[in-house]
């Protein structure tokens, strides 16, 4: 991914504010571009945006000094397609695990919404598709919007507010935790999508009813590439299939303002399966010192922590795991 909105100044100085008190992170010879935050106990360092980057690159460097000796690092979701970094290293050993399904909708090929979907969905589902967004836009007042370096400070906050309502309000009805309301998160993506808006590093596209958000998907962005990070739609106009329309809108907006690809990100969705024709998976890399006892150890250690998190999430017990703790906290997340 070319211009990485995850390796950027201003996300990564907002993320260490949050996740890391705002203190310095390291840089390593072995690896270009990235930085790297230090576990408070042991010799691990994990890059910089942690789990909260959609997607990162790198490349090792040919000038390796000695700094890595006796570590372990931890890359977080490196999807499996980026062919520019190299994990071959006379130094360094790398474990490659693994993590979360993603999915993208390659549109390089397609000039038109419509040469998309005849391509990509059947017949009778663009059929319906269509009827759902006819019939969404002759019974409601709906307009279509994203907002890039022209949205004021006024307004950002009150898509946020409603951003958050939706998003309580959808996850309550599931009966089920979204990660992205920890206050933690959600005051770290509040604070850092404005002023990557104003970079155009990011976008919210909003689908109004006359004046009310009625859907939200905030969005990062590099130079072709739009990225989905957090979606949600009003579950009151789910009968129109609203969250159908808001894809179709997206990969229309995608298409007439050339980005080659709207990126669903990891994790598995049955939405995000039918609408992509490109399904790859996303990596966690753990590059160690070879030479170390304890690094070897530790490394080891991680790479069966990370393959036994993703047999949980094959087996759905990390679903059955939020849901219960929906359950045993459903008053707090009533509020």
């Amino acid at each position: 991914m070319k211009l990485n909105p995850y390796i950027s100044k201003t996300f990564k100085s907002i993320w260490l504010k949050h996740f890391n008190n705002s203190e310095k992170p390291f840089a390593f010879s072995f690896v270009d571009a990235l930085t790297f935050v230090k576990h408070k106990k042991l010799p691990v360092f994990h890059n910089t945006g942690g789990t909260n980057t959609k997607g990162v690159s790198y490349n090792l460097s040919n000038d390796i000094s000695d700094d890595y000796k006796n570590n372990v690092f931890i890359i977080f979701d490196v999807p499996a397609f980026n062919v520019e970094n190299n994990t071959k290293s006379d130094d360094l050993s790398c474990y490659k695990i693994k993590q979360y399904p993603g999915y993208i909708c390659d549109l390089q090929k397609y000039n038109t919404l419509e040469a998309y979907l005849l391509e990509v969905i059947s017949k009778k589902s663009r059929y319906k598709f269509n009827s759902y967004k006819r019939k969404l836009e002759t019974s409601c007042d709906v307009h279509y919007k994203m907002f890039l370096d022209d949205i004021t400070p006024e307004t950002y906050e009150d898509i946020f507010y409603h951003f958050k309502r939706l998003l309580k309000k959808r996850f309550f009805d599931k009966k089920t935790v979204n990660n992205n309301l920890n206050p933690e998160e959600w005051n770290f993506y509040k604070e850092v999508t404005l002023p990557m808006i104003l970079k155009k590093q990011a976008g919210l596209f909003v689908v109004y009813d006359k004046d009310k958000p009625i859907a939200i998907t905030l969005v990062n962005l590099s130079n072709d590439t739009m990225i989905d990070v957090i979606r949600v739609f009003d579950i009151d106009y789910k009968r129109f299939r609203l969250g159908t329309v808001s894809i179709m809108k997206q990969l229309e907006w995608c298409i007439e303002n050339n980005f080659k690809a709207l990126d669903f990100s990891k994790g598995y969705f049955e939405y995000k399966q039918r609408w992509a024709n490109k399904p790859y998976w996303f990596e966690y890399h753990i590059f160690y010192d070879k030479k170390s006892i304890v690094a070897c150890l530790l490394a080891w250690l991680y790479k069966n922590f990370f393959a036994f998190k993703l047999f949980l999430r094959k087996k759905h017990i990390t679903n059955f795991i939020h849901e219960l703790h929906f359950f045993l906290n459903k008053k707090r997340y009533a509020e």
